[in-house]
């Protein structure tokens, strides 16, 4: 090992530990304002604890109150939490998120080969793009004690493994995140579409074994029950999915809350309008759910509709799945800020594609790339971070939460995403770096 590998190597460890002292400093914070949503997780894992029904019921959060809609195993696995103090319990939660947070970096780092390709000060400098674009959405997390970090972990985690052959490792990391929360469920037919059979058939096993667990608590009557009313929660369709999304108030952004904002006029606020035209709800909701599709089919574009062939380039598996996140947080329902966490991928691979062709002897296709995919992400900011109210105030602020600026942005990020797609080592020809064919599956 070169003194310079180690070199960088005790650098990261230094920038690790600083981001640990200043998020720990992060999380202080947050206890003291309350354990958010973690406090209606600790309440359903509670309830479940007694062989009670814990949807449909209100569960104090601060001064308010919301219910439960995650899965039952999710109550399940936190009943151990669930017997500490409250703001005990939460404290293990964040620091579980903290720890996955890095994690989510180290299996980046790997997929893009950044220890190979980046220097020490290029490593920092990607460090610092991928979160001037996701801190935002990561430390939404953090204030509302929330799993989306979790399902980002579990869905990578789950990638990586398949990558490495090791199927039952991929199939129950996934099918966790999965009996937690739907959202990664995107990733079980592209592990089908990628041939990955082994690691989609198990995750298939362990998703009916993991939600069968809680059913040791109920009788057996009283689970399906309960399994019922979870499948009312739900329910896309819903009008609480739907027309309700943004009745009391905006900080729905996933395509559910913009479809009906920008379409029906149930809602004007601040004495605008931002509807484009008024539809009927029946309508309104083929529309909706012909975006969803449309936002589905598009995932062909990104993995070349070529079926059943195994990818074995790192990098291209890295944006695929990149597209895959973005789609996830789109399509389904009822998606709040924390939710759009799920972009990092998608900034970290572009971030990294940046850093990299600036390390290329521009041509002028090179440079005309490089210059829109600049323009594309500084919009893409615009919209997505810089909407917060820590930089535009609460009064600019409220007005981006009415008018959807991070969906916009979000959908936006699709196409500097495109653009950049693998394999591009035909701008890379003029830097000596190993081929791609070297860059051994070490995940």
């Amino acid at each position: 090992m070169t003194q310079a590998y180690v070199n960088f190597i005790e650098s990261l460890s230094r920038a690790r530990w600083l981001m640990v002292i200043l998020v720990l400093a992060y999380i202080v914070k947050v206890l003291t304002l309350g354990a958010g949503d973690f406090a209606v997780y600790y309440g359903a894992s509670n309830a479940l604890h007694d062989a009670k029904m814990i949807y449909h019921l209100p569960y104090p959060v601060g001064s308010s109150s919301c219910e439960y809609s995650y899965s039952p195993f999710f109550a399940f696995i936190l009943i151990p939490l669930s017997l500490l103090p409250l703001w005990l319990a939460d404290l293990f939660w964040l620091l579980l998120n903290l720890v996955l947070t890095f994690r989510i970096f180290d299996i980046t780092v790997v997929f893009l080969d950044i220890k190979k390709k980046f220097s020490r000060k290029e490593y920092q400098w990607w460090v610092f793009l991928t979160l001037l674009f996701s801190l935002r959405f990561i430390l939404y997390n953090f204030d509302m004690s929330q799993a989306t970090l979790i399902m980002l972990y579990g869905s990578l985690e789950s990638l990586r493994f398949a990558f490495k052959k090791q199927w039952v490792l991929s199939g129950f990391v996934l099918a966790a995140v999965i009996s937690i929360k739907l959202i990664p469920l995107v990733m079980l037919p592209y592990f089908f579409y990628r041939r990955y059979w082994q690691a989609g058939l198990t995750t298939l096993g362990f998703i009916i074994v993991l939600n069968l667990t809680p059913s040791v608590l109920y009788t057996w009557n009283g689970y399906l029950d309960l399994l019922k009313e979870w499948f009312t929660v739900l329910n896309p369709m819903s009008d609480d999915f739907t027309i309700k999304q943004n009745v009391v108030e905006e900080s729905i952004h996933s395509l559910s809350a913009f479809i009906s904002a920008f379409f029906t006029d149930d809602v004007t606020r601040y004495g605008l309008r931002r509807h484009f035209v008024d539809l009927r709800t029946e309508t309104m909701i083929v529309l909706l759910n012909a975006v969803r599709v449309f936002f589905i089919l598009l995932t062909l574009v990104f993995i070349k509709i070529q079926p059943f062939r195994v990818i074995y380039d790192k990098k291209r598996l890295y944006w695929e799945f990149s597209y895959l996140m973005i789609a996830a947080v789109l399509i389904f329902p009822h998606q709040q800020k924390h939710g759009f966490v799920l972009i990092l991928p998608a900034v970290a691979y572009l971030s990294f594609f940046v850093l990299w062709m600036k390390k290329t002897h521009f041509s002028t296709i090179k440079k005309n790339l490089f210059n829109r995919l600049l323009f594309l992400l500084v919009v893409v900011w615009l919209l997505t971070t810089a909407s917060t109210d820590g930089i535009i105030g609460r009064h600019l602020y409220n007005y981006g939460q009415y008018f959807k600026l991070i969906t916009w942005g979000t959908v936006l990020l699709i196409l500097p995403l495109y653009m950049a797609q693998p394999p591009f080592l035909h701008i890379m020809k003029k830097i000596k770096s190993p081929r791609l064919k070297s860059d051994t599956p070490t995940l």
